[in-house]
């Protein structure tokens, strides 16, 4: 039923330029706004030991200016136009957005193709980019409580030459010293037409909104030949290991990991639904028994990690006061899982959780950004932005079986990936 409606009132018409631009455009004609969604297949699993950091760094120096736009009047077109913008990277992708008024539509596709095409790389931009993202590395990661479990996590988790084996923003060594001369061979290779996906959504008639994208985007040259990537192998994974680090908190807390499928594999939605029953929210079974009952955490949480490749399930605990040290609180955690295999999740959770989960799909649905981004994910990585259609349908089709073996295939303590922020005496 879901399909039908989402069919009827967005219909996709895809299209591909002779250089290789994926384009996607979606008419909702209910807002007069559009939103522009410019996604490279690049994020940090790409990089190479010793030049980790550069998907992340590339996103800023991406508004340091171009042969057109100097530095700083990205923004200020957009913002005079009555728009917004944004960028993120993540393992697998880096994406530049942008919502504008109906009426200036030209003008944010010819800022995004002018920074494909002409981007300008300095020395000055380079080294402003470098103490940037570094700042932001220590602020987010080193100045923030138990910000340094997920490069622990992430060291620990897959050997040294995985790129799944540092985090996005990278080491901050690395960020330092990486050369123009890296930069634009990292441009050359991945910043172009043929790995990339253009999803314009909002108040455009597709033949238009095409007209534009060719406009702009069909002088930009493509690739003949393909992109060589990283290869991942299941080998690169590490099991059954502890890690820890010492932190200027007050109360110790635990986080345990367990590789599973990557998000290409629909398995890894009862993981999702796993996560969320079991310590998604405060009626989750971990909040019940650790925070409610045993008060032996403060806080709790399960979430996925999701790559490309392969994934990681996290579940955390904080201790409820200080003589709670982290051994006690990986027991209380193992013992709060352990409870799935003697109470298997039953009908009523299973429901619930998929309506809370089918309620965030719907709100990003609600925004041309939100369709935009997801139908430029299932386009680059499935092939297929009319997924987009199935995607409130998808966690409807996990039954409790699924959720059940789940657990039972990819939670074992004796293979988990252990990591304890130690409060600093």
């Amino acid at each position: 039923m879901a399909q039908v409606k989402l069919k009827e009132s967005m219909p996709i018409f895809r299209y591909k330029l002779e250089n290789g631009l994926d384009v996607v455009i979606i008419p909702k004609n209910n807002m007069p706004i559009v939103s522009i969604h410019l996604a490279y297949r690049v994020g940090s699993k790409d990089e190479k030991p010793g030049k980790t950091g550069m998907a992340h760094l590339f996103e800023h120096l991406m508004f340091e200016g171009s042969r057109n736009v100097p530095k700083g009047d990205f923004d200020k077109f957009c913002s005079l136009a009555g728009g917004n913008n944004n960028a993120y990277t993540t393992n697998d992708l880096t994406a530049y957005t942008m919502t504008l008024p109906e009426h200036q539509l030209e003008l944010g596709l010819w800022l995004e193709s002018d920074r494909m095409m002409n981007l300008s790389l300095s020395q000055a931009a380079l080294e402003t980019q470098q103490k940037v993202v570094t700042e932001e590395i220590h602020q987010t990661v080193f100045d923030t409580p138990y910000g340094k479990w997920r490069e622990k996590l992430s060291e620990s988790a897959y050997n040294p030459n995985c790129s799944y084996s540092w985090e996005v923003h990278g080491k901050i060594s690395d960020v330092e010293s990486v050369g123009l001369a890296d930069l634009n061979s990292f441009f050359g290779k991945f910043y172009q037409p043929g790995n990339a996906c253009l999803v314009i959504c909002g108040n455009v008639k597709p033949a238009e909104g095409l007209g534009l994208v060719e406009k702009y985007f069909a002088e930009i040259p493509g690739k003949k030949n393909g992109i060589s990537r990283n290869v991942f192998s299941e080998g690169m994974k590490k099991y059954g290991c502890t890690a820890g680090f010492n932190d200027t908190v007050p109360l110790a807390g635990v986080f345990k990991s367990f590789h599973c499928p990557g998000f290409l594999n629909d398995e890894i939605l009862s993981g999702d639904i796993l996560a969320s029953i079991a310590g998604g929210s405060k009626s989750s079974r971990m909040y019940n028994s650790l925070v409610y009952q045993k008060q032996a955490a403060s806080q709790v949480g399960a979430y996925v990690d999701k790559k490309e490749k392969t994934s990681l399930i996290v579940f955390y605990a904080i201790a409820d006061n200080p003589d709670i040290d982290c051994n006690m609180l990986s027991d209380e955690l193992d013992e709060a899982l352990g409870s799935f295999l003697v109470n298997p999740v039953e009908q009523k959770e299973l429901e619930k959780t998929i309506n809370m989960l089918d309620t965030q799909i719907a709100h990003e649905l609600q925004y041309s950004s939100g369709i935009a981004d997801i139908a430029a994910n299932q386009a680059l990585f499935w092939d297929e932005p009319e997924r987009i259609y199935s995607m409130l349908d998808k966690y409807r089709q996990v039954n409790i079986g699924d959720v059940n073996d789940f657990f039972r295939e990819y939670i074992k303590p004796e293979r988990s990936i252990r990591i304890d922020a130690i409060p600093e005496e």
